[in-house]
């Protein structure tokens, strides 16, 4: 993506002051040369929060107090960009930006209002870097954070060098000393790479989404076949019970060696022979009216069987209580014997006539009324045998009628029962019509129903080729997404960008400059090979130099690969580091013009191989990527290489840094 920094604006708070704008050269080693605390570190932070990232890092104090918007006028081809942020307060950022776009911008004195969101801005940015607008999610309902579309902030990662990154052992990129930010430009790496390219996710997605339709009519088949694999398998039982419910009649009994064809071509009759056919018509109510007849007759029963039992239960007590007479009826006569002599004969006639005793003939009253209650006893016992005679004639009588009614209940009771089980054939040969009536026409609907379905299998023959079509067109494009994969091969651009760092590393005087580097995609981090085989990490390989010759050489390696990607190229053409030979010139130490101070003549010569490899860097890419340097040495020190360029041609320091004095005064 050819975008390079052309200025970078400071609107001040008070409007009683000018705005302030340092301008680069678009093809020179721009050299910024400050004392600490002159604001020089707080460029990569200006330009990244006008360039849309997400939180603001300028630091707080006078740069923020003093200044109410920040912009950075970039060019892209023959395009200008102004890129304008508010300074966000309190608030770790804000979403209000100016923006303006067009072959050369006038830069306004004051920003009165924003005009775009950062939102706006980063859709702007990511169309001029020609970003897809797909992410890298390979299910979309599933997607992690990182695997959002890519943006044009990513891309950063491969421009700045900031202070606390340029020399970390254990950090390589800006920003990925966090885990989020990690995470993205891991995923972004093959696309920055150019391994996987915009037309490559493209690709890929048009292949997922036909996977999804293809799915989708795959399951359909899948269930229409089902219908018809069900329909196979029970179709022979379907066929003969419609032999024995008597649908299809003269046709012939199924063969082994029939086919679903062969059955269809009788069933596919049923419906139409259903409508052909005469069932026994029932009259309107019958069932209703045999219903209750029946409940009428069933009430009867009962009330016979009720008048039954109870007959017979009165029945019951009659035998008891005649049977009682009798035994009383012996016992009485057997009294009656005992006292025949005097209920009959001479002694009778004797006793009734005088009132001596027969026998002896005395005449005292007690015998007398001795011989009178003998006679009054005997009289009282054929007096009650005579009752029992006539009661049991009543008994008798009695028990007879009972006898007789409990059979008319009898001869009842089974009329009612033959008339029930009449009732309950005829209730059952009324059921059994309406249930046969039914299972024949459950029967045609669920022939009629897998009629239908097989139908529909045959009417929509177009599933079979839409599916068919589906697979042809995942194929095609499974053979463009493997011709473009295949164009670039990673370990060959691995080891292309490996021998560049090796390049950049002898001209930096790296320790064991010419052992092979590769990086890391996953750790994000260098893998160094020592000459006996070993695999060496970054955090593993001593000294402050060292690391900040790795860092230096690797982001150079890169960008000019990716200036060979062309159009497939989404990182800014810039790059900026901030105070690349701090691990020679500490902030505290500052060298006269002859370099007296506490450094040797070999850390004197290392920093002049940074701006050595910077202006090597420039020939290389045919200044097509600009370089920015942050520093604190003075020029003394790379003044004669080639490229290089100081900013304001003087140093900053407090009196005259970023922020004019009278801002903060």
């Amino acid at each position: 993506m050819d975008f390079k920094i052309k200025k970078i604006i400071l609107w001040p708070k008070s409007n009683i002051h000018a705005k302030k704008e340092i301008e680069f050269d678009l093809e020179k080693i721009n050299v910024i040369v400050g004392d600490s605390q002159t604001g020089k570190s707080s460029i990569i932070p200006i330009i990244d929060y006008c360039l849309c990232s997400s939180k603001c890092t300028i630091p707080v104090g006078p740069i923020r107090k003093s200044t109410a918007w920040f912009g950075v006028l970039a060019i892209s081809g023959d395009t200008e960009l102004l890129l304008v942020r508010q300074e966000p307060g309190n608030q770790q950022s804000t979403n209000q930006m100016y923006y303006e776009e067009g072959k050369s911008i006038n830069i306004p004195d004051l920003i009165e209002q924003s005009n775009r969101t950062t939102e706006q801005i980063v859709n702007r940015l990511n169309q001029i870097c020609k970003l897809p607008s797909l992410d890298f999610a390979k299910d979309p309902n599933d997607r992690k954070p990182y695997e959002a579309r890519p943006s044009f902030k990513d891309f950063l990662a491969f421009c700045f060098q900031s202070q606390h990154i340029i020399a970390n052992p254990y950090t390589l990129f800006y920003q990925a000393d966090t885990i989020d930010h990690k995470l993205k430009l891991r995923t972004i790496f093959p696309l920055a790479l150019g391994l996987i390219r915009a037309n490559t996710l493209e690709l890929q997605r048009s292949i997922n989404n036909l996977y999804d339709e293809l799915k989708e009519k795959r399951g359909i088949l899948t269930d229409k076949n089902k219908i018809r694999n069900a329909w196979e398998s029970e179709i022979k039982g379907n066929y003969i019970k419609a032999l024995e419910l008597g649908i299809l009649k003269n046709t012939p009994f199924p063969e082994e060696t029939w086919k679903l064809e062969d059955y269809l071509i009788y069933l596919q009759q049923v419906p139409q022979l259903i409508n052909d056919m005469k069932f026994p018509i029932l009259s309107e109510g019958i069932i209703n009216r045999v219903v209750k007849y029946t409940a009428k007759v069933q009430q009867n029963e009962n009330e016979i069987i009720s008048s039954l039992e109870e007959k017979t239960y009165r029945l019951s007590l009659l035998r008891t209580f005649k049977n009682g007479s009798t035994d009383y009826e012996l016992a009485m006569k057997n009294q009656r014997s005992r006292l025949e002599p005097i209920n009959n004969g001479w002694l009778h006639d004797k006793l009734k006539k005088a009132d001596n005793c027969p026998v002896c003939g005395a005449t005292e009253i007690t015998s007398s009324e001795g011989i009178k209650n003998l006679i009054n006893i005997s009289e009282s016992v054929q007096q009650k045998i005579s009752q029992i005679n006539e009661s049991k004639n009543v008994l008798d009588k009695e028990i007879t009628e009972i006898e007789t009614g409990i059979r008319e209940l009898e001869k009842q009771l089974n009329n009612t029962r033959i008339e029930l089980d009449a009732l309950g054939r005829r209730n059952e040969e009324i059921e059994r019509q309406r249930n046969s009536i039914e299972e024949i026409f459950r029967y045609v609907g669920k022939i009629e129903q897998n009629l239908k379905n097989l139908d529909e299998i045959r009417i929509d023959s177009q599933l079979s080729k839409a599916i068919s079509d589906l697979e042809d067109q995942i194929a095609s494009l499974q053979k463009q997404l493997l011709l473009s994969n295949t164009r670039l091969d990673r370990d060959s651009i691995m080891r292309r960008i490996g021998q560049t760092i090796n390049i950049y590393k002898q001209i930096l005087k790296v320790e064991d400059a010419e052992n092979p580097t590769e990086i890391d995609e996953k750790q994000l981090t260098l893998k160094i090979i020592s000459s006996d085989n070993r695999e060496d990490f970054l955090w593993e390989i001593g000294s402050g130099s060292n690391w900040m010759g790795y860092h230096i050489s690797t982001i150079l390696a890169l960008q000019e690969y990716f200036l060979t990607l062309n159009n497939h190229n989404h990182t800014p053409t810039f790059v900026i580091f901030d105070q690349p030979s701090q691990a020679y010139f500490p902030e505290a130490i500052k060298l006269d013009k002859k370099g007296n101070g506490e450094q040797n003549s070999d850390d004197l010569e290392r920093v002049k191989a940074i701006f050595v490899a910077f202006s090597e860097f420039l020939k290389r890419s045919k200044k097509k990527c600009q370089v920015i340097v942050l520093e604190h040495a003075d020029k003394e020190y790379w003044n004669d290489v080639e490229f290089t360029h100081q900013i304001g041609d003087k140093r900053w320091t407090r009196e005259e840094a970023l922020i004019p004095k009278e801002w903060i005064s």
